[in-house]
């Protein structure tokens, strides 16, 4: 087959100028025809671009269909329900396919279709994405039909519709939002007649053209815009004061933004004259104020100092100032506000007393905030807030979203626009862009949902902006009401409610807003952890919930800190000092307790954390579960000076991970806890903490597997019963250091366990009996094994505490199964599975597979087992 890859005459052919585009049906409706042929649309492709698009688009509904797209596998979801077609009712399958990535959630606007199945047509990582693999693909050549009837098949055309909301009553089309344009061959216009297409299918394929329209568009259904390539432009600062009304007007979550908040201790005055700004003391006065959020670099800068304070409050030149506060100036101003805050301006930086004093008070600056400025996109302050574009190409968030890289060039070579005048407005000239750009399908009978997390993965679109690698800057952005990020791609708009893309895409589920992060602190117990309806396992050591298994992995304090600990920090000391703003916000509207960053009612659930460097991924090729190592996060770092106790992921640098517990059978205590702050902040640095927890305690032994098919380091424990020993994945909180015995492990559920050691120190004991005076190892602690025996000997001691005598530090966590006597057995070979007979073995039904459901374990442990107190320092 043909295809012209230089650009063609932008003057469309009569076929495509007959066609109605954002009246087209939604693919499971009748089609609307397009040229007859495929000879023919490959002929008029030569002298019209927009044929040349929609051959592309026909040919990729079909190759597509085969299993793979961009060079990878995706998701399938099957939905079995009944359908009737005006004469009859039948029993089919709707196919719709999806993309690299498993999507957050699949909730569509349907009530009478029964549940979803997912399946991967591909290889896929522990996280669910898809990984490029190179099996072949037909092309549409190769169809089984005959190369003349494949050549005379006709082309159609039908509208990618998507939901923005439920509908109001039976009938109500409102809702619906015209999101791309799709193309396929097949013989009739009815979808179960498409190329590939099996007749007890219906294939959702979705649409390869993208559609989007201007901003005083009257074709409302067409949510879609281009970009703007300058933000300081009128069409962007226009597009801010929307968003800004609209969530005023339209957020209950949100609310109105305070009309005369308390200002902080000092402002800056952005009309104190046409030229210039000063520095003014608030003296207790309010005023609606803006925030600025940026790197601060490591150029030189200019910043408030005992020396340079009363030149700052006299007045400066706004032609004196770094770029980025000048951009910040000029957006206050054009929404006419009067005050903006900026902190390095804001807060003396060399008057200890006025920096700890102001930091302490972060919480109440940007929750009062009317805006915050996010110069996301700037390196340091002379980059200024509106990044340079230079050209029309990018990704967009919903092809991140789908797991891809292929750019967007709405104006491009391969797009197209047309004008149109709209009923309502004879004369008034309406655009309407069309591009190459896939996107997933839709029902007629349940719409695709238009927000991120529903057709893929959920992402952060600024968390690879040189803003989002700053610590301080996170909480600067999750205590903010309201917020305008200047990104590379675009800008985007964020509130408590949601986060708007400016290209028309909405983050309905965000992860950072103090509402949903409170919300998350104030769950019931048995919301913690694993999840009794996460589903099934039947990876030995894996748990059902997924990656994503509670709710506070969901926007809540454990997404926080996984997000938080990939930061950087200029000064190490500040680890907690950054994050003390939120924590304080957070302590006064729950009432809870913070211990140097995990908190009092949910300390079981933020002690099971672990250090996580370099992306874990899972090869199940072959039936066989290979571990792989992926893209490196960060590097994991002792600091120099005591920061936090060993329990305090703060007492660390590097990323964290936290691992869900089964919540309903934990087989820990927590005793009691304390930190000891180092100043006057209690949220912020701490001198000292210590943990009392009483669990199951049990010696750990390295393990040495024939294979060894998990992440981590294998170890063993022996439970000196009938269970015998059962193996375990040790993930050390220093991963670059050799395990020194004897350590150990105390479980907090039935299989995840904090791995501990003796702070004391003695002579390390030879095999043989002896002493070796010049090796020291950590004393040994009381275990269950030894609490048992105790008990053995003599029975009144059986409702006794026991507690172990030296304190101890954490240095890792383990994730301990129930032992397979096989792999123990180094006698038995590892032999490929061998498939079920049913004659043989009868029905395969659940039971007789082994697996985990909900909250469930793996784990050997039970709050049966003998527990000893024990305190962590």
């Amino acid at each position: 087959m043909a295809t012209t890859g230089k650009e063609t005459p932008s003057r469309p052919c009569s076929v495509c100028e007959s066609v109605v585009w954002f009246e087209l049906q939604p693919e499971d409706v009748w089609a609307t025809p397009h040229h007859a042929t495929r000879r023919a649309l490959e002929a008029s492709a030569k002298s019209c671009r927009l044929c040349g698009m929609i051959l592309r688009a026909a040919i990729s509904n079909y190759r597509d269909s085969q299993g793979r797209r961009n060079g990878k596998g995706y998701w399938r979801r099957f939905n079995a329900i009944k359908y009737d077609d005006g004469k009859s009712v039948r029993d089919i399958t709707y196919v719709k396919e999806l993309g690299a990535c498993m999507p957050a959630s699949l909730a569509d606007d349907n009530k009478d279709f029964g549940r979803s199945v997912l399946a991967a047509t591909g290889i896929i990582t522990a996280d669910g994405l898809h990984v490029d693999d190179d099996r072949e693909v037909p092309n549409i050549e190769s169809l089984k039909v005959g190369e003349e009837e494949s050549a005379d098949l006709p082309v159609w055309l039908y509208g990618n519709w998507w939901s923005a909301h439920a509908p109001s009553g039976p009938g109500d089309t409102s809702h619906l939002r015209l999101m791309g344009v799709g193309a396929r061959f097949g013989k009739t216009r009815s979808h179960f007649d498409a190329v590939s297409c099996k007749p007890d299918q219906a294939h959702i394929r979705g649409s390869s053209l993208g559609i989007c329209t201007s901003d005083d568009s009257l074709f409302n259904q067409i949510p879609g815009r281009l970009r703007e390539m300058n933000s300081d432009s009128d069409i962007a600062i226009n597009r801010l004061e929307k968003w800004l009304k609209d969530c005023s007007l339209n957020h209950p979550f949100c609310g109105s933004p305070p009309l005369d908040p308390k200002l902080p201790t000092r402002v800056i005055d952005v009309f104190a004259s046409d030229r210039g700004v000063t520095v003014v003391g608030s003296l207790g006065r309010s005023g609606r104020y803006v925030t600025l959020s940026h790197c601060w670099g490591t150029s030189s800068r200019l910043m408030a100092t005992k020396e340079s304070m009363k030149d700052l409050e006299q007045g400066i030149a706004v032609s004196f100032l770094p770029k980025t506060f000048q951009d910040a100036i000029k957006i206050t101003k054009r929404l006419n506000i009067r005050y903006l805050w900026i902190d390095c301006l804001c807060i003396i930086q060399d008057d200890p007393d006025d920096w700890e004093r102001e930091a302490s008070a972060m919480s109440q600056v940007y929750r009062n905030s009317y805006l915050t400025i996010s110069a996301a996109a700037s390196q340091d302050s002379y980059s200024g807030c509106f990044p340079k574009r230079d050209g029309d190409s990018y990704v967009s968030p919903a092809t991140i979203s789908l797991g891809y890289t292929t750019p967007r060039e709405a104006t491009g070579p391969r797009s197209h626009s047309m004008v149109y005048e709209h009923t309502s407005q004879p004369g008034k000239k309406n655009t309407v862009y069309l591009f190459e750009e896939w996107l997933p399908g839709s029902s007629y009978y349940f719409p695709q949902k238009t927000e991120m997390g529903t057709f893929g993965k959920l992402f952060d679109p600024i968390a690879d902006e040189p803003l989002s690698t700053r610590a301080w800057t996170l909480q600067e952005r999750l205590l903010s009401p309201r917020i305008i990020h200047y990104a590379r791609d675009q800008m985007y708009f964020e509130c408590e409610s949601c986060m708007n893309s400016e290209d028309g895409f909405k983050f309905g589920d965000i992860y950072f807003g103090m509402q949903r992060l409170l919300q998350t602190q104030r769950i019931p117990h048995n919301q913690h952890g694993l999840s009794s309806s996460a589903g099934l396992s039947f990876i030995v050591g894996q748990d059902a919930g997924g990656i994503q298994p509670g709710v506070r992995w969901q926007g809540g304090w454990l997404s926080l800190i996984e997000n938080y600990t990939m930061r950087n920090l200029t000064v190490r000391q500040d680890k907690l000092t950054a994050l003390a703003g939120v924590a304080r916000a957070l302590a006064e509207e729950t009432r809870d307790l913070y211990f140097a960053g995990l908190w009092g009612r949910h300390l079981m659930e933020d002690l099971c954390w672990r250090m996580y460097p370099q992306e874990e991924i899972d090869d199940r090729r072959d039936a066989k579960n290979t571990p792989v190592k992926g893209k490196v996060l960060g590097t994991v770092r002792r600091p120099t000076e005591y920061r936090a106790p060993s329990w305090s992921w703060a007492s660390l640098d590097g990323p964290v991970r936290h691992i869900p517990l089964s919540y309903s059978k934990l087989v820990s205590t927590i005793i009691k806890c304390s930190t000891i702050p180092a100043g006057k902040d209690p949220y912020g640095r701490v001198s000292g903490g210590r943990l009392d927890i009483q669990g199951p305690v049990f010696e750990v032994k390295p393990h040495d597997p024939k294979r060894w098919d998990r992440h981590g380091v294998p170890v063993e424990i022996d439970l000196e019963d009938e269970r015998g020993i059962s193996i375990g994945a040790l993930h050390l909180d220093l991963p670059s250091e050799p395990i020194h015995y004897p350590c150990y492990a105390l479980f907090l559920d039935p299989s995840k366990a904090l791995i501990l050691q003796s702070e004391e120190l003695e002579p390390k004991h030879n095999i043989e009996g002896t002493d070796a005076a010049k090796t020291l190892a950590s004393k040994p602690i009381l275990t269950t094994c030894d609490v048992n025996r105790n008990v053995a000997e003599n029975p009144q001691m059986k409702d006794y505490m026991f507690k172990a005598i030296h304190d101890v530090v954490r240095i890792g966590v383990g994730v301990f199964v129930k032992a397979d006597k096989k792999s123990l057995d180094p006698a038995v070979e590892e032999k490929e599975p061998e498939p079920w007979d049913e004659a043989k073995d009868g029905k395969l039904t659940l039971d007789k597979i082994l697996h985990v459901s909900g909250a469930d374990s793996w784990g050997p442990i039970t709050k049966e087992d003998a527990k000893v107190w024990v305190s962590i320092v």
